[in-house]
C-alpha cells in the first residue's frame, strides 16, 4: 500500500506530516497502515521509531527532507556498535547494548516509517550489511510459561478484577492462541465441536486472515477448563471476549495493559511466551522428551515431525519458525 502522499507536500517541513519529527513519523505509519486498522503494526513501529528520532535529535536533524542514504547508514553503524558493546554519547548519556533481533526490528522500523513519508524505498537500508549479522529465530532461553504460573497469574488478574484479561491469559497458554485470536475467537463455535468431535479449530482474528481447519487442537482438561472460563466471563449476548460496544485496541489498552504487569510478577515475560509454553507442551508429547530448550534431541524423525505439528498448530506457515518457539538443533 502506497502512502497518501501528494506531491507538492514533499516541498514542506517533514514531507506535509507534522512540524516534530517524532509526531510526523507517527502519522505517516498511520496514513501507511490506515488509521483504524493494523493497531498491533503501527503501535510497534510508534515505539520503535522513538529510538530513531533520538538519534535524529542528537544529530541535530529535525526535518525528515535532510535524512539521507549516509545518515540512515550512520544509524545502522550505531546499532551495530550497540550489539557488542554500549554506546556512549558526548553528554554521558550511555545507550544499553541490545540484541540481533531487536536491531533488525528496529531497522525494519525506519524502513517502513521513511518508507511511508517519502512513498519510495531510496533510504532502504539492509541490516544484514548495516549490522554484519543476520537475525537468528532460534530461541535459546527456557521458556517461563508453566501452567501453574498462568493459573496463578489468572488468579490474581480475577482477584483484581480483569476477568477477561484472565481469560485470554488462559487460552493463550491452553490454546496457543495470539492474543488478538483469544480475543475475537467464536467462543460458542468453540464449545460446540469440542462436544461434538473432542477438538476445536482457531478461526478468528487470525493473523493475515488465515482460517484454515488444519488448525484443530485437541481438547484436554486444562483447553476445556480455559474455554469455559473464558465463555462465563465473555460480555452478555457476545460470542468472543468484547462486547458490541468494545474494539480490541481499547482491550488491549485497558484489559491486557493491567495483566502484562501481573504476568511479570509471576514470571511470565510476555503473552507470546505463552504460546511458547503451549508449543513445548505439543513438542514434547510429541517425542515423548524433553525440548530443545531442556534437553537433547533423540529421534530426528519425531522432531522433525513435532516441529512441524508446533507450527500448524500456532497458525504458521513454514515448519522452521518452530525453533523460535522450542529451540533449535
Amino acid at each position: 500500500m502506497k502512502p497518501k502522499q501528494k506531491t507538492s507536500c514533499s516541498k514542506k517541513r517533514n514531507f506535509g506530516f507534522g512540524k516534530q519529527l517524532l509526531y510526523s513519523l507517527k502519522i505517516a505509519l498511520k496514513v501507511l497502515f490506515g488509521q483504524h486498522d493494523h493497531y498491533g503494526t503501527r503501535r510497534t513501529h510508534g515505539i520503535r521509531i522513538r529510538v530513531f528520532a533520538e538519534f535524529c535529535r542528537r544529530h541535530g536533524v529535525r526535518d525528515a527532507r535532510d535524512i539521507d542514504l549516509q545518515f540512515v547508514e550512520a544509524y545502522g553503524s550505531y546499532l551495530r556498535h550497540r550489539l557488542h558493546d554500549v554506546y556512549e554519547w558526548a553528554d554521558g548519556t550511555r545507550d544499553n547494548k541490545i540484541s540481533v533481533s531487536y536491531a533488525h526490528n528496529l531497522i525494519s522500523t525506519v524502513n517502513t516509517s521513511l518508507y511511508a513519508m517519502r512513498g519510495d524505498e531510496k533510504l532502504h537500508l539492509s541490516a544484514r550489511k548495516a549490522l554484519g549479522v543476520a537475525r537468528s529465530h532460534v530461541r535459546k532461553t527456557e521458556i517461563q510459561a508453566d501452567i501453574s504460573d498462568a493459573k496463578s497469574a489468572a488468579d490474581r488478574m480475577i482477584a483484581s478484577g480483569n476477568e477477561r484479561g484472565a481469560a485470554v491469559v488462559l487460552l493463550s497458554r491452553a490454546w496457543g492462541m495470539r492474543a488478538n485470536e483469544a480475543i475475537l475467537q467464536d467462543l460458542d463455535r468453540m464449545m460446540r465441536e469440542v462436544a461434538a468431535t473432542g477438538s476445536a479449530a482457531i478461526l478468528e482474528g487470525t493473523k493475515g486472515g488465515r482460517k484454515c481447519r488444519s488448525r484443530t487442537i485437541p481438547a484436554g482438561e486444562f483447553q476445556r477448563e480455559a474455554l469455559e472460563f473464558a465463555i462465563s466471563v465473555r460480555p452478555a449476548g457476545s460470542k468472543c471476549l468484547l462486547s458490541k460496544t468494545d474494539n480490541v485496541i481499547a482491550f488491549y489498552r485497558r484489559e491486557l495493559g493491567r495483566c502484562r504487569r501481573i504476568l511479570k510478577a509471576c514470571g511470565i515475560p510476555s503473552i507470546r511466551e505463552l504460546r511458547c509454553g503451549f508449543a513445548q507442551d505439543v513438542y514434547e508429547e510429541i517425542v515423548r522428551g524433553p525440548s530443545p530448550l531442556r534437553g537433547p534431541i533423540g529421534d530426528r524423525v519425531l522432531d522433525r515431525i513435532a516441529r512441524e505439528t508446533v507450527a500448524r498448530l500456532l497458525g504458521h506457515g513454514r515448519p522452521q519458525v518452530a525453533s523460535s518457539y522450542i529451540g533449535g538443533y
